[in-house]
């Protein structure tokens, strides 16, 4: 038993105006997984010290254990 399956006529598919296709989500590497950490605790230490002190202390921060490295790119922030 065969049925005979008909798609309809070119008219009524003419609301159809385009067909968007999404590009294959690309993984993200160890190293942009830690850029994205780092910056968001940089944002974080940085909002908590401006709300309670109402400027960042440098001083108190090498104390705290944070790296040079960090203390700079939080003064680039």
């Amino acid at each position: 038993m065969t049925r005979d399956l008909r798609i309809g006529s070119l008219h009524s598919l003419r609301q159809i105006w385009r067909v968007k296709a999404k590009m294959k989500r690309r993984a993200n590497s160890d190293a942009e997984i830690l850029d994205r950490a780092t910056n968001a605790l940089l944002r974080a230490v940085k909002q908590s010290m401006l709300k309670k002190e109402g400027r960042v202390d440098f001083q108190k921060l090498r104390e705290d254990g944070y790296s040079d490295r960090f203390l700079a790119r939080l003064a680039r922030a």
